[in-house]
């Protein structure tokens, strides 16, 4: 089966998204622009996931849970998973990992917990873009024992992405690298390319978009199907 993905989708919880990404509005969204896979991939932290996965499970749409973290070397990198439990165990141990700075709402945006219904349940109190406590060698590891799939996120842009950091792209087992629409190639080496929205806002979702064929959509096949395309 076609699977028509894309991976790197934010909520209102991160506080650079818009308000309007409530989990039933970007699973409604993604079905509009013809996907059938997505992700969600909030900033170091997993909160809005259990409301992610209830609402996919209702509309019958493929997804894996995960989130964006930030290493220490402030790089972004994609961080997923198959199952529900595994995500947030990573996500808690993440947002732990966060230096205690507080989030300041009138100048970063809100950061809101809601569940399925997009009722308000709490919110995180840590800035959600602060890096976290990994660095990509351990981050690697620690995602790969969880049986995730890792991939550094946007590497041809000019900020937050890892050859920006590191002014080249490491050798590290990573399970693909992520480009922009209009990123060259050439950048991701030897390393399988998906391509995702990152979107911020509803409009955004799928305008970039990765499509794999899969016999079903399971970390197994996704990752079968990403080290054929390497």
């Amino acid at each position: 089966m076609l699977y028509r993905t894309d991976l790197h989708i934010h909520s209102c919880l991160s506080p650079c998204a818009s308000l309007e990404m409530a989990p039933a509005a970007i699973v409604q969204r993604a079905k509009q622009v013809g996907l059938n896979a997505i992700a969600l991939t909030d900033h170091n932290c997993t909160f809005n996931l259990p409301a992610f996965s209830v609402i996919c499970k209702r509309e019958g749409m493929a997804c894996l849970y995960g989130m964006e973290v930030t290493t220490v070397e402030e790089a972004h990198v994609l961080c997923l998973f198959e199952d529900l439990e595994t995500a947030m165990k990573m996500g808690q141990q993440v947002y732990a990992s966060l230096p205690d700075v507080q989030n300041q709402p009138d100048r970063f945006g809100d950061q809101p917990i809601i569940d399925e219904h997009e009722e308000i349940l709490g919110f995180a109190e840590k800035f959600l873009i602060s890096a976290s406590a990994y660095d990509v060698s351990s981050l690697v590891k620690e995602i790969h024992s969880l049986g995730g799939l890792i991939m550094p996120a946007h590497i041809d842009r000019a900020v937050f992405c890892i050859i920006a950091q590191l002014g080249f792209l490491p050798d590290e087992p990573f399970d693909a690298v992520e480009l922009t629409a209009l990123g060259r190639p050439e950048l991701a080496q030897h390393y399988s390319v998906v391509r995702n929205s990152d979107s911020h806002d509803l409009s955004a979702i799928g305008s970039s978009f990765t499509e794999l064929e899969l016999e079903s959509f399971t970390m197994k096949e996704i990752q079968k199907a990403l080290t054929q395309a390497s």
